[in-house]
């Protein structure tokens, strides 16, 4: 596979699953992330018949567990992206594609710095 298109964009992700806040800033936040990666990466859905992999880096001063809340920290942006790659199905089952697959990753960044790398590879 090789890299067509790295974007890196200011989107923060937390662990959904360890996270006790009130649903509407959990919403907030989730609909803000949905939106900034439609506004980001509409360019994207030119390769919506092809095979491709998407990779996924979370770049943050704190790493995650990369088992589990690593891909949950990402459940919003993966779900916005397959949106784009394969529009038309219902709510968060749009990313049960075969000619996707998903990589998650995560780097160390500076202080304070909080922001996503979205990867996408083709033959």
């Amino acid at each position: 596979m090789t890299l067509i298109k790295s974007y890196t964009l200011p989107i923060v992700t937390v662990s959904e699953g360890n996270l006790f806040e009130h649903w509407t800033k959990a919403n907030a936040r989730h609909k803000r992330q949905k939106k900034d990666i439609n506004h980001y990466l509409s360019e994207i859905s030119a390769y919506k018949d092809k095979k491709i992999v998407v990779k996924l880096v979370r770049i943050a001063s704190r790493k995650l567990d990369a088992h589990d809340n690593l891909r949950m920290s990402f459940k919003f942006v993966v779900d916005a992206i397959a949106d784009i790659l394969n529009p038309g199905k219902a709510a968060g089952r749009a990313d049960d594609s075969d000619l996707i697959e998903w990589q998650y990753g995560q780097e160390k960044g500076k202080p304070k710095e909080k922001a996503i790398r979205v990867e996408i590879y083709a033959d």
